[in-house]
């Protein structure tokens, strides 16, 4: 890394808040923007102010080790600055300087001269407190310019002579994944599969991590056959359980039903008494779910108890969908209309719910949705209820514009009664769907203002497309050759081949398989049957299962460019965590994939297609290491009535849409550090104290500075991973900036480090800060967490849910701190200012080093760094923007090479 931003004795930035008394809740002089503290920041760039930043390498070979600049300058800047403390007479942290060999192309001590480039650079050598050692910002940067330029050198000729390899299996997600756009089926496949290991860097595609034994094979051969036989169909189509519910025939239904009993009670009232009024009837329905004419103003009760019709179509022709109808029901908000559908939902297939809805409502603001749920009452004192809708579905149209939404609710793969089609005396059979309706009025739920109006709901199952379905045909392919099962079967293995295993297969590859289906083929009564066994074969070959670069024949000692096969499955795994599509193994047949310019335009068109949402949910949720939101426990009891579900989920949601947003909009990426607006749903929104934001969908919120949010810092559900589930903790809050953030994490603990003495009154009574104080001044933890502390305490305004505060036990809150570097942090704001102003570089570098890790799928390393400071710069020159930073990887020598 390049960092001539830290030269100077320290920055002010970082300190300001201190100064002017905002870290501790005061009211003083504004302070200058938080875009100052980064436009200060850029303009500091090392990155941006060499032009060594982004050029090539020198070409290995030809490089040369520079030992009269060190002999002539750096040797006698080391020996007045470090060999007091690091030479023959004493070593600190038994470290040596004056025995380093300064030739970092042929001598061994290169990873020594990373460390003394690390803590130079970041402004923590040579400390600050010794008087007697000073290094001038001058002498600085020409000791820290000459070893990133040795550091370069040796790094480029290190992964010239090593190369690098991703070999690797696919991981758990990336292989469910794969077998869906495989089968073109949305169905979780890999949930029997055990999970993977993190690496270092928090990733679980890391290549040396992802092996395999031959008992996993077995593994996945059965869950590749599972996978097909529920993507291809046998015999007819199956009969259709059809239901199909017209409010309109419900009304006039219900006329006739009051007509009838109005006549029947007139017969029956021999003594001429005065009969209940129609009106009266029809009173009072506007707090329940109701029947309404929309012209005639006709209101009745919808029947609590309703069971629609039943149709089951052996010949499924297409019905003209009714005209819209004034007949609608009425659903207010969280009401639910609840139909019983019997027993006559088939056990597998797809179950689609379509409505024909609009929405009444007095702002365009307000939130009104639909969630679909299935229960059964299996006895008296027996029953379950499962929400089966993946998400809710929000209404949008206006109630005099009704359009349709609909569900997909895989049968096989949801809570079933067990009793249904066993017959009354072993339970009740009946499945009950609910449509219900979630809204949000004005901040008022409940409000009768907003409802749900729909003419018109349609149930079909099985659902299908077209019939045989397109997942069928798209594995058992129309062929002229469909009557010779040989030449067929050779057709079927070569296409699906292809598919799989991400490149073209030849006769020779095939014709094991096509034995393989021979031999099969007597001990089952179908083709298709067979052909599925040797097929669920294919997906358990290392071909399939492995992300392979097939090394060339003559292997030269430099790192060789991958193929265009193997460019299109690694541009694929990175951006939609699976297989290549059809547009890019075309492109990569004909030798195009690897031009720089098509891969620029494939980035992004891969980008933009809606499976790269799985790329930035797995790259978020492994980066900022979300998984550790599950595994605190947050005391409920202390944060009664702030803290629920629904909060938790949203705190989950929140990075990874907050990510979304900088990606789509090529927002700057040190926008992380601080934004002027959040990405929120209502709950988040609430817990934030931002008014006016209604529903669970989350979406763009401008921000002033009075909110204390913005940038990945300040989200609750990281603050709330970095706690201990009743406060925060600074030790775990500075280890995730340190690791997660900036890529720099600290050594692991000593052993036999002692703990934190809570029976010792002098100590419970003691502030969090004054006790990690005193836990630091101990000899055995000084060292970890004189880096550490500092970074959390400045996050010490924020409790273990991640609320923003000013008091602690009815006392201000000290959130000020000093770095390793004796950097003064105030507060939030005061970390953001330094971060901003003085660590531009390293953020982005890590950034980048972060990002490139999860692409590669490896771990990098020295013989990399020449490659990564080199992105660094050509990042900083393109504003740090994330989308660019995405392309600028793909089409990388590193991105490029095996």
């Amino acid at each position: 890394m390049l960092v001539g931003f830290l030269l100077s004795s320290g920055s002010t930035w970082g300190g300001l808040g201190a100064v002017e008394g905002d870290a501790q809740g005061g009211t003083t002089a504004p302070l200058p923007p938080l875009s100052e503290a980064r436009a200060a920041g850029r303009l500091t760039s090392s990155y941006l102010n060499t032009v060594a930043a982004t050029k090539a390498p020198t070409a290995a070979g030809t490089a040369t080790a520079n030992l009269s600049e060190f002999k002539n300058h750096i040797a006698p800047t080391l020996k007045t600055t470090c060999i007091t403390c690091h030479g023959p007479d004493k070593q600190k942290g038994q470290f040596r300087v004056d025995t380093l060999d300064p030739d970092l192309l042929k001598g061994g001590d290169v990873g020594k001269w990373l460390k003394v480039f690390d803590v130079v650079s970041n402004g923590e050598m040579p400390p600050e407190n010794d008087q007697n050692i000073h290094l001038d910002a001058a002498r600085r940067r020409s000791l820290t310019t000459w070893l990133e330029a040795e550091l370069q050198k040796a790094s480029h000729a290190g992964r010239s002579e090593l190369g690098a390899t991703s070999f690797r299996r696919m991981t758990r997600y990336e292989y469910n994944y794969a077998l869906q756009d495989l089968t073109g089926l949305s169905y979780e496949f890999a949930d029997l599969l055990p999970p993977e290991t993190a690496s270092k860097d928090g990733f679980l595609n890391s290549s040396p991590l992802l092996q395999m034994s031959g008992m996993q094979f077995e593994r996945y051969r059965d869950l590749g056959l599972k996978a097909l036989q529920k993507a291809t169909v046998q015999g007819p189509r199956p009969p259709v359980a059809s239901y199909t519910i017209s409010m309109q025939h419900l009304l006039d239904e219900a006329l006739e039903q009051e007509k009838k009993d109005e006549q029947e009670k007139e017969k029956k009232n021999e003594k001429g008494k005065e009969t209940t009024k129609k009106s009266d009837k029809r009173s009072n329905q506007n707090g329940k779910v109701h029947l309404r004419h929309l012209e005639s103003g006709i209101v009745l009760p919808f029947k609590d108890d309703f069971k629609p019709k039943c149709r089951i179509l052996t010949e499924v022709v297409a019905e003209k969908t009714p005209t819209v109808s004034p007949a609608v029901v009425v659903i207010g908000p969280n009401q639910s209309l609840k139909m019983n559908l019997g027993e006559t939902l088939p056990d597998d297939g797809i179950m689609r719910v379509r409505l024909r809805v609009g929405r009444t409502t007095r702002e365009a603001n307000d939130y009104v949705g639909v969630r679909l749920t299935l229960s059964a009452h299996t006895s008296n004192n027996a029953n379950f209820s499962e929400i089966i809708s993946q998400r809710d579905v929000p209404v949008t149209a206006p109630a005099d514009q009704p359009e349709f939404i609909h569900f997909d609710v895989p049968l096989s793969e949801i809570t079933r009664n067990p009793f249904r089609k066993k017959g009354g005396s072993l339970g009740r059979p009946d499945e009950f769907l609910t449509i219900q309706v979630v809204a949000n009025a004005g901040g008022k739920k409940g409000d009768p203002a907003l409802t749900l109006q729909a003419d018109y709901i349609e149930i079909i199952a099985p659902f299908y497309e077209q019939w045989p379905p397109k997942s069928h045909t798209d594995i058992f392919i129309a062929s002229k050759n469909q009557g010779d099962e040989n030449a067929y079967g050779g057709e079927v293995l070569t296409q699906f081949m292809t598919r799989a295993w991400r490149r073209p297969v030849s006769t020779a590859e095939v014709a094991p398989f096509l034995s393989l289906f021979a031999k099969y083929r007597p001990g089952f009564s179908s083709f298709d049957d067979a052909m599925l066994e040797v097929l669920s074969t294919v997906l358990a070959a290392p071909d399939f299962l492995y992300l392979t670069q097939r090394v060339p024949e003559k292997s030269p000692k430099s790192p060789q460019a991958i193929s265009d096969h193997e460019l299109a499955s690694r541009l694929s795994f990175f951006l939609w965590c699976s297989i290549p599509d059809q547009e890019l193994l075309s492109l990569a047949a004909q030798g195009k994939l690897s031009e720089l310019k098509t891969l620029a335009e494939q980035t992004k068109r891969l980008l933009a297609d809606p499976r790269s949402q799985r790329f930035s949910k797995n790259f978020v949720e492994q980066w900022l290491g979300l998984e550790a939101l599950g595994n605190v426990a947050i005391d409920e009891t202390r944060f009664k009535g702030s803290y629920d579900s629904a909060l938790k989920d949203a705190m989950r949601a929140e990075p990874l849409a907050f990510f979304r947003e900088v990606l789509r909009q090529n927002h700057s990426v040190m926008d992380f550090i601080h934004s002027d607006y959040v990405v929120v749903n209502e709950r988040l929104a609430r817990h934030y104290q931002i008014p006016a934001v209604y529903g669970p969908d989350f979406r763009v919120v401008p921000i002033d500075a009075t909110v204390n949010r913005g940038g990945l810092l300040t989200e609750a559900g990281l603050l709330a991973m970095n706690s201990d589930g009743k406060d925060s903790h600074t030790v775990k809050r500075g280890v995730w900036i340190l690791n997660r953030l900036l890529n720099d994490p600290p050594p692991p603990p000593p052993p036999n480090v002692p703990e934190v003495d809570l029976t010792n009154p002098e100590i419970a009574k003691m502030s969090l800060k004054e006790r990690i104080a005193d836990h630091r001044d101990k000899p055995a933890c000084y060292s970890c967490h004189a880096k550490i502390d500092p970074w959390g305490i400045a996050l010490e305004n924020y409790d273990a849910i991640g609320a923003f505060r000013t008091q602690v036990n009815n006392k201000p809150v000290d959130a000020t701190a000093t770095l390793f570097n004796h950097q003064p942090l105030a507060g939030m704001d005061g970390l953001k200012r330094y971060l901003l102003a003085d660590r531009q570089d390293q953020f982005a570098r890590a950034m980048v080093h972060k990002v490139t890790a999860f692409a590669l799928g490896r771990p990098l390393t020295f013989g990399d760094r020449a490659e990564l400071d080199r992105l660094t710069g050509r990042l900083r020159k393109a504003e740090d923007r994330l989308g660019d930073l995405i392309t600028l990887i793909t089409t990388s020598d590193l991105f490029r090479a095996r």
